[in-house]
Order: structure tokens, then sequence, then C-alpha cells
């Protein structure tokens, strides 16, 4: 049996309204920060609200609003070079997962005058300790906010390149559920689903402890129950806050698992091609959880039961299937896309981010080896 190591370095704060607590917060930190955001937050008034709350208490504050598309190594540059020329003492990261994954990186490689993306890229080691890092997520999810390893976009390449950016440097994570009422249902259903893909191959892989079981099939439960209040109302808060409990729930227990096949899969294809990755998440889930019924059965079937699936006993691979019914009918009842090729990419591509996705170290950890040929199948299935 593999050994457990289960740590999370940073203080989580979750409930409505905890933003407002961010100053108080931040100034234990000093008195300049970075933020790290991204322009569609303009709208709902979330990156003044923060300024706000940060000048309030004397905090001054360098914002870098201009990130790109998927955690692009360009926008990693921008945001070291800002927070070295403005001294500052933290680095917030306002946002979804490409925010505060940049904001983490900006943290680790500002101390260290000669890091870079490049050497980010390839996981040189930093030698002085990175700045601290407030996350503040906006987007239900993100699946690397305690996690050694994360997933980087080389952007002169446009391909996904999994990095060993070291432990967290985060240290507060302030979860508040009415940051993401500005989200439509359809982009929350589908970062719901991307949250439950990578719970499920989390609670699949190798890694697995029973630390993060208990977690992984917690995040399953509340990820039913966000849907169920999310399709009647979708702005009912009720829906928002377990939906958010979802996604902490996965994040923590990805810190001593990790996502497979699938989730390289996601990272792949949306390097290449900008497709948003809980988009595409949300088309290989129900095919992922075919394919695991095989060398997974009695998982499977515990996920089915957490998705609300009464499982009879009767025949342990026909409970086992129904984990993927459910989903369809989540994908369904949420108006989300159930086909790759709706994404206008062509499955003649396929076969290169399949042999990406086969190279990524978390593949290694699926229950059974996966080739390239064996995620191609997914890939054609979900086509």
């Amino acid at each position: 049996m593999p050994d457990s190591v289960f740590h999370v370095p940073a203080r989580i704060t979750f409930g409505v309204d905890v933003l407002n607590r961010l100053g108080v917060i931040a100034s234990s930190y000093g008195t300049r920060a970075l933020l790290v955001t991204e322009p569609n937050l303009r709208d709902a008034g979330h990156i003044r609200r923060v300024q706000d709350l940060l000048s309030k208490k004397g905090i001054d504050v360098i914002l870098h609003d201009e990130l790109m598309s998927g955690a692009h190594v360009g926008s990693v540059d921008e945001a070291i070079g800002l927070a070295r020329a403005g001294k500052v003492q933290m680095v917030i990261g306002l946002g979804g997962m490409n925010a505060v994954l940049a904001a983490r990186c900006a943290s680790v490689a500002a101390p260290n005058q000669e890091a870079s993306s490049a050497s980010l890229l390839n996981s040189v080691p930093n030698p002085k300790a990175a700045l601290p890092c407030i996350a503040i997520p906006t987007a239900i999810r993100d699946h690397f906010l305690f996690t050694e390893d994360v997933v980087l976009v080389d952007s002169s390449a446009k391909t996904a390149r999994s990095v060993r950016l070291g432990p967290s440097s985060i240290r507060e994570v302030l979860v508040d559920p009415r940051l993401n009422l500005s989200l439509s249902k359809k982009a929350v259903g589908a970062a719901l689903l991307d949250t439950l893909a990578a719970a499920c191959e989390g609670y699949f892989s190798k890694r697995n402890t029973f630390l993060s079981e208990t977690l992984f099939l917690e995040s399953c439960r509340a990820i039913h129950d966000a849907v169920e209040l999310i399709h009647k109302q979708s702005e009912d808060l009720r829906g928002r806050f377990r939906a958010c409990e979802a996604g902490m729930a996965c994040a923590i227990a990805l810190s001593s698992s990790v996502q497979g096949p699938a989730g390289a899969l996601t990272y792949a294809i949306n390097a290449k091609y900008a497709i948003p990755k809980a988009w595409v998440a949300t088309v290989l889930l129900p095919h992922m959880l075919d394919y695991a019924v095989a060398p997974r059965t009695d998982r499977v079937v515990k996920v089915a039961e957490a998705l609300g699936e009464e499982a009879d006993g009767l025949d342990i691979n026909d409970d086992a299937s129904r984990a993927a019914s459910a989903v369809r009918r989540m994908m369904g009842r949420l108006g989300l896309t159930s086909r790759l090729r709706d994404f206008d990419i062509r499955l003649d591509d396929m076969f290169e981010m399949s042999e990406i996705a086969a190279g990524f170290e978390m593949s290694g950890y699926s229950p059974v080896a996966h080739s390239s040929e064996d995620i191609y199948e997914m890939v054609k299935a979900a086509f």
C-alpha cells in the first residue's frame, strides 16, 4: 500500500460574504500587493471591490488583469515582472484556475532574480522562499490550489506542460459563494462536471488515500445536490454554496491524489485550441466513467450512489454503469454539449493530443496503464 501524505498549508475561510475579511487578512502580510485577475471580472464589480477592501487597510495594489486564456507562461512572466518591480510583499489571485495559478507562479518566482516562466517550465528549484499568496477563487473549483505539480501552457508551442512547482505558496484561501453568482447556469454546470471529473479520477487513482477518498465522495455528493438546486433556480445561493463545497473538497483531496488521463487530455486540448477546460472535461467525463468500470468497478458504484443512483446489488457492472448515466442526465438538464465535434476540432488532430496526455505524469497513476492508443479510443467515443 502507498504511503499517505496529506498537507494543506493554507487557512481556508469559507462562507457567504467572507470576502469582507480580505483587508484584515491581507494586512498581516504587508502593505504592498500584486493583484492578478481576469478582465471579465470587471463588469461584475469584483476587481473594484477587492481593491477597495485592500485600500481601506492601507494596502497599495498593483493590478495585473490582462491574463490570456489558459495558464500561459507569457501572462506568468508579466506577473513576475510586476511583482519584482513593485517590491510587493504578497500576491493575490482573484478569478478562475488560470488567475490563481499565475498568482502562485509569480509568488514563487519573484523573490528569485534568475527565475522566469522558462525556469518554471523546466521545474528549476527556487532557493528563496516564496511570497505569501492569497487565493480568491471565483469559478467553483481549482484543482491546483494545494498541489505541488501544476499545468502551464507553453505559449510558443501551444502545448500543456506538467510542471513541478513545489509546495503551494498559498497561505490563505477565501471562498465566497456570492462571487460566482455572475456565472451563467451553463458555466456553473460545466465547472461542476469538471470538478466531478477531477474527483472521480482522483478517487480511482493509485495515489488515492483513505482521507482523499472521503473528500472525493463528499465532493460527488455535493455536486449532485448543487446540480439539483441550480437546475431549479440558477441563482439560488444555496446551490452556489454547495457547488463551492464540492470544489473545495475536491481541491483538498487532490493535495494527496492526482487527476488521470482525462484530465491530462483536457489540459492538452485547452492549450492547443483554447477551448475552456471545463467544457472539454464535461464531454470526456461519461466516457471516462465507462472506461473505469472494468478496473475500478466497486469505486464507480460508489460514485453512482453518491450521485443519487440506487445500486440494487444484482449486477455490479450494471450498478457501475449508472454513474455515466447519471452524468449524461445532468448534462442534459444543464444544457451542456456532449460531443467533442461541437468544438470545431478535427478527429485527425486528436491522436497528437492523446500522445501528449499519455506523457503526463498524472496519467501514470491511473488504475491501469493508458497508452496513447487507449486515450485515443476514449476520444473517438467522445467525438
